[in-house]
């Protein structure tokens, strides 16, 4: 853990897990986290720990003392309250490592599916600029010898790879620039945002899935820890960053609060379609929307997961192809003619 930044999911979700254990075995939570803090294997752990241990044996409560660190988010802080007030704590931990966990593989899944073609594109402008700026001028003095002359599209090929050369340094310093300022945009919150809103706009259904699975395990907490919809949903609107979904859950958090059903209101939001819809339904005339919502968020991740995997089958083999008929278009507009001289030579 570091207690710099907001802790990242799967180490909230690690502290949750490690937390609902020791507490479910009845052991104080002072003690509990002393276990932790002896447990910890990096030293940034230790201290972040240590600081919680100083809060409780203070008397502050776990709310509390979390708030302190400024390193747990306000979600987070603001469940376990609700757990400690209700005596409830330790299903808010368990409750709190599910919904974390989740928000982790989505996450992986999601930068697993950028960094993938990222890293093939990559590869796909090297090849290219190494054939441009290495391999077609050999082609050219060869051509110069013979006597011959290069196609049109191998000599344009080969002028940009000589204004790459010239400009190699220029280019360099706008790839390490642009690097830069991801990296810095990376650790504030309004860049995260940024870069967060560039990809959904970029992979606009995946992340309406994205959105809708975080939603349902957020009311799936909320459910789970004793609250009625009304406050579920005004706690769960804060997480939500998709604007799309924002804009249906605050429609559905003015429906509900004016008096409509809470299911009607989904229905009528669209927050949920189809089968998720008639699922909520079901659940809520049960009386077990808590377990429903649970699974909808797992049926979401699963098609997450789904659709992150068939986006990658897809740009392999299309990344591959395209990488073939460029470099295939250049070699051979460079090779024919020189066969074409070669053969009137001989």
């Amino acid at each position: 853990m570091a207690n710099k930044f907001l802790l990242s999911a799967e180490e909230l979700a690690a502290f949750s897990a490690q937390l609902s254990l020791t507490v479910k075995t009845g052991i104080p939570l002072s003690e509990a986290v002393m276990i932790l803090k002896d447990d910890a294997e990096t030293e940034s752990a230790k201290k972040l720990l240590g600081r919680i241990l100083d809060k409780l044996e203070m008397g502050s409560m776990l709310a509390e003392a979390l708030k302190e660190t400024g390193v747990f988010p306000v979600y987070m802080t603001q469940m376990i309250e609700i757990g400690e007030t209700s005596g409830r704590l330790d299903h808010v931990l368990d409750s709190l490592h599910r919904y974390y966990e989740r928000e982790d593989n989505i996450g992986k899944s999601a930068k697993s599916a950028i960094t993938y073609p990222a890293i093939m594109l990559v590869i796909l402008v090297v090849i290219i600029i190494i054939l441009v700026t290495k391999v077609l001028p050999i082609f050219q003095q060869v051509f110069n010898t013979l006597g011959g002359e290069m196609t049109p599209l191998a000599q344009g090929a080969m002028r940009f790879g000589e204004a790459i050369s010239n400009s190699s340094v220029v280019i360099v310093i706008v790839v390490v620039a642009i690097a830069a300022i991801i990296i810095i945009m990376r650790l504030t919150p309004g860049g995260r945002q940024s870069l967060i809103g560039f990809g959904q706009r970029l992979f606009r259904t995946l992340s309406d899935r994205m959105a809708a699975a975080k939603f349902a395990s957020g009311m799936a907490l909320m459910l789970a820890s004793g609250l009625d919809t009304d406050r579920s949903v005004e706690l769960t609107l804060p997480l939500m960053t998709n604007p799309a979904m924002r804009d249906k859950v605050d429609k559905l958090k003015n429906l509900t609060e004016s008096g409509g059903s809470f299911t009607e209101s989904v229905v009528a939001t669209k927050v949920f379609t189809g089968m998720q819809a008639r699922m909520l339904a079901l659940g809520f005339k049960s009386g077990n929307l808590d377990n429903v919502m649970e699974q909808i968020a797992d049926d979401y991740e699963k098609e997450v997961d789904d659709r992150l995997d068939n986006l990658i089958s897809i740009i392999e083999p299309t990344m591959v192809a395209i990488l073939c008929v460029i470099v295939g278009l250049i070699l051979l507009s460079a090779m024919l003619p020189l066969l074409g001289v070669m053969s009137s030579i001989m």
